[in-house]
């Protein structure tokens, strides 16, 4: 979570998960594996079929795994299990990330977890917002490490042309 001043361009506040991998990209691949389904288009496909998503434990994954264990013997649809994964990890950043910050768009969501659909719904419905997803949201992080990186560089080890050259090749 980054929140910025837009008229400072500063950044008001900045948190990430550090405990566990509740709450991340991780966490949903585990659960998915667990699923037997693909994180990558199959995941996301079938959570947005859902018709009734149950509240599922976001902030432990042992909670969650409990929980979806507890659906699977009530036989709640896979559909509905993915798309409560996603709520539930939606509720997490919300609380756990953001610490109950508020969102005023733009509201900007990047990283692997970006591609699947179903997440961006389950953020726009618990943030309030509409979700934008950049160009290059897969590499938004290392783009930003790289500049960051330019401007703190020590004179003579890294030359930021060159960082900028690199990243216009790589884009």
């Amino acid at each position: 979570f980054i929140q910025l001043n837009n008229e400072k361009k500063t950044v008001v506040d900045f948190s990430m998960n550090n405990l566990c991998a509740a709450g991340t990209g991780s966490f949903l691949d585990q659960q998915a594996g667990r699923l037997k389904i693909n994180i990558e288009n199959e995941f996301g496909r079938l959570a947005l079929q859902s018709e009734n998503p149950p509240r599922i434990a976001g902030r432990c994954s042992v909670f969650a795994k409990s929980d979806m264990i507890h659906l699977q013997q009530e036989a709640a649809s896979d559909e509905d299990i993915t798309m409560g994964l996603c709520y539930a990890m939606a509720r997490s950043f919300k609380a756990q990330i953001a610490k109950g910050n508020l969102f005023s768009p733009p509201v900007i969501f990047c990283g692997g977890v970006s591609y699947n659909k179903a997440m961006v719904k389950a953020f726009e419905d618990t943030l309030g917002e509409k979700i934008t997803i950049p160009k290059y949201q897969a590499s938004i992080g290392a783009i930003g490490a790289a500049l960051s990186l330019s401007q703190n560089q020590k004179k003579g080890k890294i030359v930021k042309d060159d960082i900028i050259g690199k990243l216009k090749h790589y884009l």
